[in-house]
């Protein structure tokens, strides 16, 4: 038993010298970056703008794997559960990381106990269009609208409980309006239904928005954001609005780096380090800018600081709401 004890003794050290040199020398294969929608999306897109990125600063493959389904949380079950070895990342939308568990009755994973917050990839701001046949061309004038006229301005989104849904409830919630909710299923429909004159408003990814704004195909009325963006800047925050109770409007769409938690802290901060690295790299930048995305790649003690605020913010909303 004593010379069985010496051997495990003797092991010990060596197993966590193998695991420290496996966490410095991260990455040594391919990583995988998870995106839990359809390829093609504006998280897809920014996923791989990054893996390109990443793949030259690790030298080593960065891929990106789309697992979608049920808002995003069948790719973040996924994370959830793979082995916390840094090797298996996610890009996240608002949905799966901080809106689903005040709407879901059920997760197949916790959000704040099985997904470790890495870094801010990016946000991006909502456009406010509505179909240039509509009356109103500013958001004064749509609540106005609104409100003479309670329960008929319809409004599109990607499906019940998506930020774009939730930024019609907010609208609602601070303008003392009642709008109509129409969901589908997924950014494609609704905006087709905005084209088709279908619905009257909506609140849309800005570079899908502003292709179609630049077309004459849809009147921008302002953006989701507390500022106004780069990419639009001659287009109002709804904020602006004054005197109608929407000055503190402030609901953007956002993408995050998450590891499945149990990550070591050395391989996280590296993930993070390297992320926000990347996204200072002027042609990367300006690409996402050109999009209407504002690079970010935060510390991540301040990204789990903000994931707290949205969690809370977002709560708030679905509460008031009744959803």
């Amino acid at each position: 038993m004593k010379i069985k004890h010496l051997i495990l003794a003797g092991l010990l050290p060596l197993g966590l010298s193998l695991q420290a040199h496996a966490q410095s020398n991260w990455p040594e294969r391919a990583v995988t970056v998870v995106v839990p929608y359809t390829a093609g999306g504006g998280t897809d897109s920014v996923a791989r703008l990054l893996a390109e990125k990443l793949t030259e600063r690790w030298g080593q493959t960065v891929v990106v794997s789309n697992k979608d389904g049920a808002s995003g949380t069948i790719g973040a079950a996924y994370v959830a559960r793979a082995k916390p070895d840094g090797y298996t990342l996610m890009l996240s939308a608002t949905s799966e990381v901080v809106i689903s568990q005040h709407i879901m009755d059920k997760m197949p994973y916790d959000p704040e106990k099985d997904l470790q917050p890495v870094t801010l990839a990016v946000k991006l701001p909502f456009l406010l269009v509505s179909n240039p046949s509509k009356p109103y061309k500013t958001t004064a004038e749509l609540i106005a609208y609104a409100k003479e006229h309670p329960g008929t301005v319809s409004y599109a989104s990607s499906g019940t409980g998506t930020p774009q849904h939730l930024a019609g409830v907010l609208l609602e919630q601070l303008s003392g309006t009642k709008l109509l909710h129409i969901p589908y299923k997924g950014v494609a429909p609704s905006i087709s239904a905005l084209l088709a004159d279908q619905i009257d408003i909506g609140f849309v990814g800005l570079p899908i928005g502003f292709s179609h704004v630049q077309a004459g195909k849809l009147r921008p009325l302002a953006v989701s954001s507390t500022v106004r963006s780069n990419a639009v800047p001659d287009v109002p925050t709804v904020g602006e609005t004054t005197g109608l109770g929407v000055e503190a409007f402030d609901l953007t769409q956002w993408f995050g780096i998450w590891a499945p938690a149990g990550t070591p802290d050395e391989i996280v901060q590296k993930v993070q380090q390297d992320i926000a690295a990347v996204l200072k790299l002027p042609e990367l930048r300006a690409t996402l800018e050109k999009q209407g995305a504002e690079p970010s790649g935060m510390p991540t003690a301040e990204f789990e600081e903000f994931v707290t605020t949205e969690r809370a913010k977002f709560g708030k909303i679905v509460q008031a709401s009744g959803l």
